[in-house]
């Protein structure tokens, strides 16, 4: 029986110190958002390699974080367009900063191939907006690849794994957009005392 080297147990350590520090972030506020469609819903999608495979091989991470960075924007936008939400929608690159408006921040823990062969996307997210701060909730599904599947055939199945967990967040993501009764009622709220 081959042992595990202790460099990749230290790796594995530090991905689960990691992970539980990025689950004690800001913690939820106690206002609900409600998104409104005269502003720009910013999508921002963070996602590593193996922390295994950043420090053995990071040719090899980068070029995974690229393939899945694509998967997920190709998917978002299907998803996006199939949804119709109310409200303009940006996915930012890599490294761009939002602009003025509410957040989706979409954190991927795992959208990878396992040990066992099987895919597996586990995403989180959290909706933010002007300093308040409400999580969506945690995602995830896992599926078969298909047996000796070539490169198209591979960027199709994780398209395909990552797919369930995103429609179950925009389903959930659309409980933020107000009804006509939520909204006369948050207009009522709005406006100055003695006006009818």
């Amino acid at each position: 029986m081959k042992g595990i080297h202790p460099s990749h147990l230290i790796l594995l350590f530090l991905d689960l110190l990691l992970a539980g520090c990025a689950s004690m972030g800001p913690q939820d506020t106690d206002q609900y958002i409600f998104l409104d469609k005269t502003e720009t819903l910013f999508v921002q999608f963070d996602h590593r390699a193996s922390p295994i495979y950043q420090v053995n091989m990071p040719d090899v991470a980068n070029s995974m974080e690229k393939n899945r960075r694509e998967d997920f924007r190709v998917v978002m936008a299907n998803l996006l367009y199939a949804y119709q939400l109310p409200i303009e929608i940006r996915i930012l690159e890599e490294r761009e900063n939002p602009g003025p408006g509410p957040l989706l921040e979409i954190h991927a823990f795992r959208f990878e191939q396992d040990n066992s062969g099987d895919l597996v996307a586990v995403i989180s997210a959290k909706l933010s907006k002007y300093g308040q701060l409400n999580t969506l909730g945690t995602y995830n599904h896992r599926d078969t690849p298909p047996p000796g599947g070539n490169r198209q055939m591979m960027d199709k199945a994780f398209r395909d794994v990552i797919q369930k967990p995103l429609r179950e967040m925009l389903d959930d993501l659309q409980q933020h957009f107000p009804t006509l009764e939520e909204m006369e009622i948050i207009n009522e709220r709005l406006r100055p005392l003695g006006q009818e």
